[in-house]
């Protein structure tokens, strides 16, 4: 497998390949090899060159050079770095993951003569246009149709139903595949705090979190035991705080940064409310560990959280960019806790019915049986 990113950038993109990988390795008897990019660790270090998983049938190989995640060097190197080692593996298949390792799928696959597989994990294609209008952005786009409908690959994988139609228009073989969660370990005993309102993720343009702060200073006043926690870190992480100060809300809205992996459950399982104000999502991991940890989930009504959330059962939708609405949605969940809690004990059975590992590895593994058949 090629991803683009690892530990300890922490995401929905390398929790996907590495959850995905484990359970292939040890419900369907795969040996797996995943490549991906070297970053820099908090202390500057590089992480060890490779490293194992599933008892050794998991094997993570981390190319140089070590750059910061950002870095322009970092990211054009990781378009080639994969190249070579996948043509010297042996391997069956190549999947790629993301957005950048379609093209050393790609290369890797023709010049290797190995079956390919590619999974989609979202798209500003179908609706990302017009949130981010930069002529960097627009470019990002031209070369990402490229990637994923201008390349051929034996067989599409998409986390969402959205993406299928425009997936279809180039692809002959293209199925919807939705990520799992671990249910154990989002099951954590620890106490709910009354009011807390949670989110979860990378601090970038497509979160939106500008607006839940937003919304959070509509109802701060009518509700003066409410918190807000925002975990996670990115790009724009001090313009947030910068606006929490200006709107005098800075002393209940606690920014965490990046949080060490073990600790994430917790924080869900302290959250009253959880809240994703996304502009589109492809299938956000961070929905089902929410669901998982049984909690009241709040959401953008957009491209790959509305197909996944039914209003009123599993969560609640707003309309995305509107803090108004989004307080509005706030107010009645603290409103009426006892339905907010019962759409958090629905998630959380919906969840154990639909959304395993184990059943994302079967249905890939399904394809690989395909592909090189």
């Amino acid at each position: 497998m090629i991803q683009d990113d690892w530990w300890p950038r922490t995401g929905g993109g390398p929790v996907h390949v590495r959850k995905l990988s484990e359970s292939l390795a040890t419900e369907f008897d795969c040996e797996i090899d995943v490549y991906t990019r070297s970053l820099k660790r908090s202390d500057g270090k590089p992480f060890t060159a490779t490293e194992r998983l599933a008892g050794g049938a998991v094997t993570v190989h981390r190319l140089g050079p070590c750059t910061d995640y950002w870095d322009r060097i970092g990211r054009a190197s990781s378009l080639v770095s994969p190249i070579l080692p996948v043509l010297r593996g042996d391997y069956d298949v190549v999947h790629g993951h993301t957005f950048l390792p379609a093209f050393p799928t790609k290369v890797a696959s023709t010049f290797g003569r190995i079956p390919s597989v590619f999974t989609v994990h979202g798209t500003a294609l179908t609706s990302g246009v017009g949130h981010d209008t930069t002529g960097l952005s627009r470019l990002k786009r031209v070369v990402e149709r490229q990637f994923l409908l201008g390349f051929d690959y034996d067989h599409v994988i998409s986390v969402n139903e959205e993406h299928i139609g425009l997936l279809k228009r180039t692809q002959s073989n293209v199925s919807c595949i939705p990520n799992g969660v671990d249910l154990d370990q989002f099951d954590v005993d620890e106490p709910t705090v009354d009011g807390r309102i949670v989110f979860l993720g990378r601090l970038a343009p497509k979160k939106r979190v500008s607006d839940l702060v937003r919304a959070f200073d509509h109802i701060a006043t009518d509700y003066p035991d409410a918190e807000l926690v925002v975990v996670g870190e990115g790009p724009l992480g001090e313009e947030l705080r910068e606006l929490a100060v200006e709107l005098g809300v800075a002393d209940r809205v606690t920014f965490t940064g990046r949080v060490e992996e073990d600790e994430i459950p917790g924080y869900y399982a302290s959250a009253e409310l959880f809240v994703l104000p996304s502009v589109w999502e492809g299938h956000p991991l961070t929905l089902l560990e929410a669901w998982a940890a049984s909690r009241p989930v709040i959401a953008s009504d957009v491209e790959g959280i509305a197909e996944f959330v039914d209003h009123g059962e599993t969560g609640y939708l707003v309309e995305s960019r509107n803090p108004a609405a989004l307080a509005d949605a706030l107010r009645y969940a603290f409103d009426h806790p006892e339905e907010a809690r019962a759409w958090g004990e629905a998630a959380r059975e919906r969840a154990e019915r639909e959304f395993s590992w184990e059943t994302a590895a079967r249905r890939t593994r399904e394809i690989y049986d395909r592909v090189v058949s």
